[in-house]
């Protein structure tokens, strides 16, 4: 025997029920001053211990961009048996790349760790 699920809920299927949102009768209580310290103690806290996470991927980050660059310089000179105006051309090249290379690392690392999103 099937059954309507009108019976069931008529207000819910009952086009004519609007749904109406609840209101508070008063606004929500303020925080109170211990609350807040412990909040601003909680905050430095996460800052600093972002900041120090930030400051950790960008050593680790930073150390292989520059290696990759020196390996570069050495294995170009090695294969291409180039004198010292050459490294020092190669060096001009590829200097600059490895500048926005570790700027770039900087940025998205600070970016990353001071969103809020990623707040423990």
């Amino acid at each position: 025997m099937a059954r309507d699920p009108a019976h069931l809920f008529p207000a819910a299927l009952n086009s004519e029920a609007p749904l109406r949102a609840k209101t508070m009768s008063h606004p929500a209580s303020h925080q109170s001053p211990t609350q807040s310290a412990t909040n601003r103690a909680t905050t430095r806290r996460l800052t600093i211990a972002a900041f120090f996470t930030a400051l950790g991927a960008i050593v680790l980050i930073a150390s292989e961009i520059w290696l990759a660059a020196l390996a570069t310089i050495w294995a170009a000179d090695g294969v291409l048996g180039l004198s010292t105006t050459g490294d020092v051309i190669l060096a001009a090249i590829v200097t600059p790349l490895a500048l926005w290379a570790t700027w770039m690392t900087v940025k998205l690392a600070i970016s990353a760790e001071m969103d809020p999103d990623n707040a423990a």
